[in-house]
């Protein structure tokens, strides 16, 4: 392509007038002739073939970037279905929203678990054990607020009673408020039953209905000292008024166990009830205590075997207040052979062996004084006043051989005076020991061998004939 002027530019005879006061202004024109041959259309296609080439390979390689890119959207959606169930997970699967998988099958257990993609396919999942709590439905509003149930306590006072839909309570059987809060642990045993009924966030809704209605129903049999007192009783009738509703509802849900949190009395009343209860607390330790002392007498009276004789006692009792003496003297016979037993123990066996020991002892003296009386007779058939003379004399011998004896000589012509001596000091103190021992001897008697037996609870009579222990039947209460 070239570029010509033929008709170079020149001064117009007009122009020259101009050039004296403005500037001279030359005109210009070009003329583009394009020539061409018969290869310029090859040489355009060899120019253009390179970029043709690399516009088409990028187009080929988008192409197939694209083709990877769907190919991948679609294994992605297919595998966007696989699910990891960790334990203590349960649920069922569904398609198109029903119930997926052969019966008894359709559970979904914990681990990998392929299915259709959302939402051809869905897992419906939820926590297989579930707790939860009740604190504010049967609980007063004063004590709802983070303060101890005895600050709340103090706090209260009885010109502030309780105001319905403020305060929670509940009403017992003889017409008392309680207040309760609880803690429940259920468990989905049926995923197909309750998800088919219920959607999984409104189970915990369902389940606190459900025990609202059970505990209602339950403190209603059971007065506030029994609320109060039996721990377990409560929560296990609540639990199983709860279950019987629930399968009743066929939601599949199972009660593992209800605890009862706090309970108490009005929170007006509730320090003059825990002074009642401490009262009732302490009789029943002091009355057990009793029963234990009680028991540890017997057996230290009678030994383990002490019920049978006990029994015996009893029926004695009985017979005596029923009027019926021989029969009643004969049952105290049997008592006092049923002592003798081996197998009683403990003062009454000791007493009884003392008493044989006793018995013996006397047996053989008197023996000895027989068998001596017996040797005499002769000695007294031949002269009685010499052997008295003689037994005599014997018998003072003995008796001023004792410590405690004192004797004074007085000569004959003095008798008709009184004379005044002052014991031995010697003497005096031997009388005192001798006296001393006398007195704890006998105490020991008492206390040892012949202790006191106090009435039991069985034993004790009201406006009837009492205990008779005299054997001979001579003697004793409820004899006229």
């Amino acid at each position: 392509m070239t570029s010509k002027n033929p008709n170079p530019p020149s001064k117009l005879p007009n122009d020259e007038k101009e050039d004296s006061s403005h500037t001279v202004r030359i005109g210009k024109s070009a003329t583009l002739d394009v020539g061409s041959t018969g290869n310029d259309r090859a040489l355009m296609r060899e120019a253009m073939d390179p970029a043709n080439e690399s516009l088409g390979e990028a187009l080929r390689l988008s192409y197939r970037l694209l083709q990877f890119a769907i190919a991948g959207l679609i294994l992605t959606f297919f595998f966007s279905g696989f699910q990891s169930i960790p334990e203590g997970v349960t649920g069922i699967r569904t398609i198109f929203g029903k119930v997926a998988g052969d019966p008894g099958d359709e559970v979904i257990s914990p681990g990998l678990q392929p299915f259709w993609p959302y939402p051809i396919g869905e897992f419906n999942t939820m926590q297989q054990r579930q707790n939860i709590e009740i604190r504010n439905m049967f609980w007063p509003f004063r004590a709802q607020k983070d303060i101890t149930l005895e600050a709340a306590t103090e706090a209260s006072a009885t010109s502030e009673p309780l105001r319905p839909g403020r305060d929670g309570s509940v009403i017992t059987a003889d017409g008392d408020l309680a207040h309760l809060q609880l803690s429940v642990d259920y468990s989905i045993v049926d995923p197909v039953s309750m998800l088919t009924q219920l959607a999984s966030e409104k189970t915990d809704a369902l389940v606190r209905s459900v025990l609202g209605r059970a505990v209602v129903q339950t403190v209603a049999v059971y007065t506030l000292a029994e609320l109060l007192e039996q721990r377990e009783t409560p929560a296990l009738d609540i639990r199983q008024r709860m279950q019987k509703f629930l399968d009743e509802l066929q939601v599949g849900i199972q009660i593992g166990s209800v605890v009862i949190l706090e309970r108490t009395a009005p929170l007006s009343v509730r320090g003059s009830l825990q002074r009642v209860q401490t009262a009732r607390e302490d009789m029943k330790t002091n009355l057990e205590r009793a029963r234990q002392d009680a028991s540890a007498k017997l057996v230290g009276a009678a030994g383990p075997n002490y019920l049978v004789i006990l029994d015996m006692i009893h029926e004695y009792e009985l017979l005596l207040t029923a009027g019926d003496v021989a029969g009643s003297d004969k049952m105290l016979r049997s008592i006092g052979q049923r002592f003798e037993q081996p197998d009683i123990g403990g003062h009454a066996s000791r007493i009884i062996m003392q008493a044989k020991a006793s018995q013996d002892n006397i047996s053989a003296i008197l023996s000895k004084d027989a068998r001596r009386l017996m040797s005499l007779e002769q000695s007294y058939k031949e002269n009685p006043k010499q052997l008295i003379q003689q037994l005599w004399l014997d018998a003072v011998r003995q008796a001023m051989d004792q410590n405690e004896v004192e004797v004074f000589s007085v000569p004959n012509e003095l008798e008709r005076y009184v004379i005044r001596v002052k014991s031995s000091p010697t003497v005096m103190q031997t009388r005192r020991d001798a006296e001393l021992a006398r007195k704890k001897m006998a105490a020991a008697m008492i206390k040892g061998d012949l202790p006191s037996f106090e009435l039991g609870s069985r034993q004790i009579m009201i406006d009837a004939p009492g205990r008779r222990l005299d054997k001979s039947g001579d003697k004793g209460f409820g004899r006229d």
